[in-house]
């Protein structure tokens, strides 16, 4: 997901400034338990439940707060999703892992674990990649705060499915930098946190016989970042869903800036402004930052990338978007390609392998963020490997960011849930 803030005060893609509306509309979940050791360097607690009545608020105001100002209403998804069958109850894990980039330094990783309580000791299992954040506390871990994972809770968890989203590096509990958009360090965090979570699972008597693999946005560039590694390591995945995937990161961010359409967001700006601050700091590329920014903006895209200030005081202190932010020279490498940057972004695709999983990949004819030609680079590039296991499917024409996450969520899950016997579901 990607964030906004700047006009409606939240994310188009993630969620940066949760509404309001969608705070305050129960109370949230306590996180006041110790944490309970269950394997070598993996704990959790428990952090609170979801009731049915929340997780129908969720669907219903919550739908409202998080599609105002989207080129599509809640009224045309609101009461398109099934009724929460069940609570869901709620954990935060963490978990010891280490930064790749860095020779495997010891690290702190975090996330999520939320079991239906259906008195079932089996679910499928989905892991859900959230999608850009501007607040260091808008992750899976804390779901008050991440109207994204409320609304994955509510559509797959109060079904009878087990969710689990990673903090990415940077987030969260994590005292590192934001590892926005760097491969390694994000897959680490993924795998690392599906490990802690399996040993959790199966100290609570759980057992997970089919595994999905769902993001939005930047979660679904990670996603395919995990799916690759999954499959690397023999780890079966039943099916994985995208949507708005920039899975060209070359491509995705060198058009709003070689090639700027009136529709696009405005918080693109910020997002390569922490992208470049992120590859400075994980590859360690001194300088890459100053090369791209311009002088008299560097000072406060550090401050936004170190969460000091937020999205709409960064937005006001760097009016005019990606050309007033950035240095002229980057601006015309963006259409050349040149650059240690792009070569970094070059690097970080994440779709050109012989996809053996059934995926689903999906783009609004709307985003303002990611066209749906980025998003189906996969589904064309798999074409040409032979592979008949990826399609491309549009979120619908209107449908911008936010939109397109809540219109793929509605056909993701029951696709999903073809995929398993009648007695699992």
């Amino acid at each position: 997901m990607f964030t906004t803030g700047s006009r409606i005060g939240w994310s188009r893609g993630g969620v940066f400034a949760v509404a309001w509306a969608v705070l305050a509309m129960c109370l949230p979940v306590s996180a006041d338990e110790a944490f309970t050791p269950v394997a070598a360097g993996v704990r959790y607690r428990t952090i609170g439940t979801y009731d049915q009545a929340r997780l129908a608020a969720i669907l219903d105001k919550g739908l409202d707060a998080f599609m105002g100002g989207s080129t599509m209403n809640a009224a045309d998804l609101k009461g398109r999703f099934a009724a929460p069958r069940h609570a869901v109850t709620l954990y935060e894990v963490q978990f010891d892992s280490v930064i790749p980039e860095w020779e495997n330094q010891p690290t702190l990783g975090s996330g999520l674990l939320a079991i239906p309580a259906d008195g079932r000791t089996s679910h499928p299992l989905v892991s859900y990649q959230h999608g850009t954040v501007f607040g260091r506390d808008e992750v899976p871990s804390r779901p008050d705060n991440s109207y994204e994972t409320q609304l994955a809770l509510a559509a797959f968890a109060s079904q009878g499915y087990a969710v689990i989203g990673a903090d990415y590096f940077g987030l969260g509990p994590s005292q590192l930098p934001n590892c926005y958009m760097v491969p390694q360090s994000t897959v680490q965090a993924m795998l690392d946190h599906h490990r802690a979570s399996q040993a959790v699972l199966a100290a609570l008597g759980q057992s997970t016989p089919q595994f999905f693999v769902w993001g939005w946005s930047q979660g679904g560039w990670c996603t395919m970042q995990f799916l690759r590694r999954l499959e690397t390591l023999g780890i079966p995945v039943t099916a994985a869903a995208t949507v708005s995937a920039p899975v060209d990161l070359a491509a995705a961010f060198r058009r709003p800036i070689a090639n700027p359409r009136p529709q696009d967001a405005a918080w693109i700006a910020a997002c390569i402004s922490n992208m470049v601050w992120a590859h400075e700091e994980y590859a360690r590329l001194p300088g890459l930052a100053a090369s791209a920014i311009k002088p008299e903006h560097l000072a406060a895209s550090r401050k936004f990338f170190d969460g000091e200030v937020s999205w709409p005081e960064f937005d006001a202190s760097v009016p005019g978007g990606v050309t007033a932010l950035l240095r002229p020279e980057f601006i015309v490498g963006a259409a050349t390609g040149r650059g240690r940057f792009w070569e970094q972004l070059e690097a970080a695709g994440a779709y050109r392998w012989q996809i053996k999983t059934p995926l689903r990949a999906y783009g609004g004819d709307a985003d303002e963020a990611i066209p749906p030609a980025v998003s189906r680079m996969v589904a064309d590039f798999s074409r040409l490997l032979g592979s008949t296991q990826v399609e491309f499917f549009s979120a619908g024409e209107r449908a911008d960011h936010r939109a397109s996450y809540v219109s793929a969520t509605l056909e993701v899950k029951p696709w999903f849930d073809s995929f398993m016997t009648p007695a699992a579901k």
